[in-house]
């Protein structure tokens, strides 16, 4: 990159102050709802295009393909195609944190990864376009650059934006010595000049040949740098503002004619449309022929155990089970930072209702989890950050990090300051309610402090769990889940009336119907006639009634975890899992307790 430190040191201030503007504006965006303030939004997009600019100049390629990707999704909301709702104000803020790092880190940020925040903002930007469009945000174009060593490479979408608006594009051929240096100018104040007349689209400047402005000053006349321009001037009203030469602007025609004229790509269209259909159908039919094997062989291990082939029987039914589990995989494992991006927009709510000022980083990579795993993270998890926060000694700004690996099909959640001496003495948190609710996910909670990395919370939580959707209810004290599938219908304000015994049954008249009722103890009229809410369950082609004291019955996602050796025993209990509030529940296996009835 352009190594003087003038230059680099201009940047740095420029684009930290520009970055805090944005995102106090992004806030005001979202704060707008659907009126928002075009001006403002499109003030935004152009301090964004600032940034990148000036990345391209000094070759920050990471800076650059990023501030490119969010300025993508800026001119969507300028455009009103894509409104700025909360999950995308907090994309476009996980990018500017990103761009925080980068910036504060311009001399050694090539090991920064930016895959995480760049699918993010891809897929918004992907998401609220044409179908014959959306291959454009991933497709690159190649436009070869006069001194015949280097190329552009534009993802067509951002060619497709400015030739809808009717510019025109350009190569400038621009000489850093001549035409900037020479005339008491510097490169910064060059490229503002530049916008001022037009979008820089892109630019390229090979450092690697020609060294710095400095160095070149004393033993080259030349020093080439190339942008690709879109502008509503002629070449000759640029060559004229400009003050430079007619062989110095070259019109770009040729290598983008067919997204002038998108009818001559139609049949390419209609091809990649066809494909994509095709696609969605044969994924869809490959779902149904899995169900059908899994049927089929579902079928034929019934087959077994009616001939008492228990252990073939078992296998089978086993087999099939996994299969399914696949299935469930690929429907409910989404990346986790699609979901718990939603903690920094917490964060920010915090610290703006606190007047603090405070910073949170999140760092997923490519990790998947059970999306009903994370969305019960987002507030325990929430809610660990604050305590850290609160207990932080500082008068700058708070920055903390949630760093998730994955390590022997573990899930490792590290959260701590990045600078840790903002907690100067040993601290132990107090999250008892975060840690039950972390705990119900079948996950166990860490936290330590040393005095060199200061205060680290780590949750480990199983990269793969067992979930049964049910109804929680209370028994005799006693908390139960009843697995969903099993329930038909849930009746309260039952009328003590209608109960009744008939032989050593125990009758629930409902609608005209009469409901075997099943007890888990006591089978005496007067016990049931207490109860607050029957539970009307299918186990096969036969119905019963459960009648528990609950008078709220709460649907909820029951991580499981495995029984002791005492509840082991029991079939009616498969397995157990922990309440929001650190109960146990026991889930129920409606089979045995119908059997056992």
């Amino acid at each position: 990159m352009l190594t003087d430190p003038e230059t680099t040191d201009i940047y740095v201030q420029e684009t930290n102050q520009t970055l805090a503007e944005i995102e106090q504006n992004l806030i005001i965006l979202e704060d707008m709802g659907a009126n928002i303030d075009m001006s403002l939004a499109k003030c935004v997009y152009h301090a964004m295009h600032v940034i990148r600019n000036g990345a391209s100049l000094l070759s920050l390629s990471k800076m650059k393909e990023l501030s490119q990707k969010i300025e993508n999704v800026l001119g969507l909301i300028c455009t009103n195609r894509l409104a700025p709702n909360p999950e995308v104000i907090n994309i476009l803020l996980q990018g500017i944190d990103r761009l925080y790092q980068l910036i504060d880190r311009i001399h050694s940020n090539d090991d920064m990864n930016i895959d995480e925040q760049s699918v993010l903002l891809t897929g918004l930007t992907s998401a609220v376009l044409p179908d014959d469009i959306k291959q454009s945000v991933t497709e690159v174009r190649e436009i070869p650059l006069p001194d015949g060593k280097h190329v552009f490479q534009i993802p067509e979408f951002n060619l497709i934006q400015v030739l809808e608006q009717g510019k025109n594009i350009y190569i400038l051929i621009i000489d850093l010595i001549k035409d900037v240096q020479k005339k008491n100018n510097t490169p910064f104040n060059f490229v503002r000049f530049i916008q001022q007349h037009g979008q820089i689209i892109d630019s390229v400047f090979d450092i690697q040949s020609v060294g710095t402005l400095e160095e070149q000053a004393f033993c080259s006349e030349e020093m080439p740098y190339f942008v690709l321009l879109a502008s509503g001037f002629s070449d000759k009203q640029l060559a004229k503002v400009l003050e430079l030469q007619s062989h110095q602007i070259k019109q770009v025609i040729i290598e983008v004619d067919d997204l002038i004229h998108p009818k001559t790509k139609q049949f390419q269209q209609d091809l990649t449309m066809s494909l994509s259909s095709q696609n969605r159908k044969t994924d869809h039919k490959n779902r149904i022929d899995i169900l059908n094997a899994l049927s089929c062989e579902l079928k034929f291990a019934m087959n077994s155990l009616s001939y008492d082939a228990l252990s073939l029987g078992k296998s089978r039914v086993q087999s099939v089970l996994n299969s399914l589990q696949n299935l469930l995989i690929q429907e409910n494992y989404v990346l986790a930072n699609h979901i718990l991006w939603k903690i920094g927009r917490n964060i920010r709510d915090h610290a703006y209702q606190s007047n603090i000022q405070a910073k949170f980083y999140l760092e997923c990579g490519l990790i998947k989890m059970d999306q009903r795993i994370l969305f019960r993270l987002i507030d325990p998890l929430t809610d660990i950050i604050i305590q850290m926060i609160r207990h932080a000694q500082t008068n700058t700004t708070v920055q903390i990090c949630l760093k998730m690996t994955t390590i022997d099909h573990m899930i490792h959640i590290s959260i701590s300051f990045i600078d840790p001496q903002v907690v100067k003495q040993e601290t132990h948190l107090e999250f008892d309610i975060a840690e039950k609710k972390i705990h119900a996910l079948n996950a166990e909670v860490k936290q330590s402090f040393e005095l060199y990395t200061g205060i680290n919370i780590v949750i480990l939580i199983p990269q793969k769990v067992f979930i049964v959707p049910g109804y929680c209810v209370v028994i005799d004290d006693h908390h139960y889940i009843v697995p969903k599938f099993n329930i038909k219908e849930c009746l309260t304000n039952l009328d003590s009336l209608k109960w009744r015994k008939e032989d050593s049954s125990i009758i629930f008249d409902h609608n005209e119907k009469r409901i075997r009722i099943v007890a888990l103890s006591d089978n005496n009229l007067s016990y049931f006639k207490n109860k607050q809410s029957l539970i009307v369950c299918e186990v096969g082609n036969k119905r019963f009634g459960l009648a528990t004291d609950s008078t709220d019955i709460l649907e909820m996602d029951a991580v499981c975890q495995p029984l002791g050796k005492q509840l082991g025993s029991n079939p009616l209990i498969v397995a157990n899992c922990l309440l929001d509030d650190g109960q146990i529940a026991f889930v129920l296996d409606m089979g045995f307790l119908l059997k056992n009835a």
